[in-house]
């Protein structure tokens, strides 16, 4: 039998009298008078050649046909609901979703600590899922609903026609090194700055940062002893080697702390970073999303 061959209202009626048993139940859930309910079940009992469900001692029975046809048609109706649905059932404080990000070690230091407090409070049932950042905006992974959410790292905002995008921080950089460096006594020159070694962030294995691009621009060259694709693993180098770093100055900041380094400003113009929410249009409409993105614009 072919789908546009039976009236899909009828499948409602089924399937409220195979959970509930009772015609009177199943009629007030889905708002039919009882003549109504039973003229509709006659009409899908003539199309399906079944009775589908007997009377037995005032119960109405499923029969063998009618316990067959639940299990293909309850499931189904489930999904329809959901999907009509999926925009508007959502409530923070009781949803028990699980929402998969991509990021690198830099973008989960940065944003999970708050994110984290807030969802406990606001949404405490919520699931969030972190997986390695594979590259800078993986976009087939947001197409296939792999991951809901991106935490991008760049200068400027990463642009396409099918991926939606939100600034939740800029920040400056800064150049560490280790306390009491001999070579930094009084200060940290751009001469001194391309007289030591230094460490290279690189998520992804490239083989410029923004730092070096900023010096080619001035036709200069730094040497790079170590390139690392951690941003937090990289200052404990530092505090322990001769070695110079310029990184975020919001990881640096909190790790002055713990580390013996010291921060300078950069002897070179290097332009703010941002970080981003990237999510794809497809989900752009979800509840779910919109809530996440009115979040971070609190935090």
């Amino acid at each position: 039998m072919n789908l546009h061959q039976i009236d899909l209202n009828l499948l409602t009626i089924f399937d409220a009298l195979y959970r509930h048993r009772s015609v009177s139940a199943a009629a007030d859930e889905i708002c039919l008078s009882q003549s109504a309910f039973s003229h509709g079940l006659s009409r899908l009992r003539n199309r399906l050649s079944d009775d589908l469900f007997v009377r037995i001692n005032n119960v109405m029975q499923p029969t063998s046909l009618g316990h067959q046809f639940a299990s293909e048609i309850g499931p189904a109706l489930g999904q329809i609901h959901n999907g009509l649905n999926a925009n508007r059932v959502f409530e923070p404080s009781t949803s028990d979703i699980e929402l998969t990000f991509a990021a690198t070690d830099y973008t989960q230091f940065s944003l999970l600590p708050k994110l984290m407090a807030h969802i406990r409070q606001a949404a405490p049932k919520i699931q969030l899922t972190v997986l390695p950042s594979e590259n800078k905006l993986p976009q087939e992974k947001l197409i296939n609903n792999e991951i809901d959410f991106v935490l991008g790292f760049s200068h400027e905002v990463e642009t396409s026609s099918t991926i939606k995008s939100q600034t939740w921080l800029t920040d400056s950089y800064c150049t560490i090194a280790r306390k009491n460096h001999p070579q930094l006594r009084k200060g940290l020159s751009l001469d001194t700055f391309m007289g030591l070694s230094h460490i290279r962030i690189s998520p992804w294995g490239e083989k410029q940062g923004v730092v070096d691009q900023q010096l080619r621009i001035k036709g200069l060259k730094r040497h790079v002893a170590l390139q690392l694709p951690s941003v937090l693993a990289s200052p404990y180098v530092v505090a322990t080697s001769d070695l110079i770093l310029t990184l975020p100055r919001l990881v640096a900041s909190h790790l002055a702390h713990s580390l013996d380094i010291e921060i300078y400003k950069p002897p070179l113009a290097i332009p703010n970073y941002q970080l981003n929410l990237y999510w794809h249009k497809l989900n752009a409409s979800k509840t779910s999303h919109r809530w996440l993105s009115q979040v971070l614009e609190q935090l």
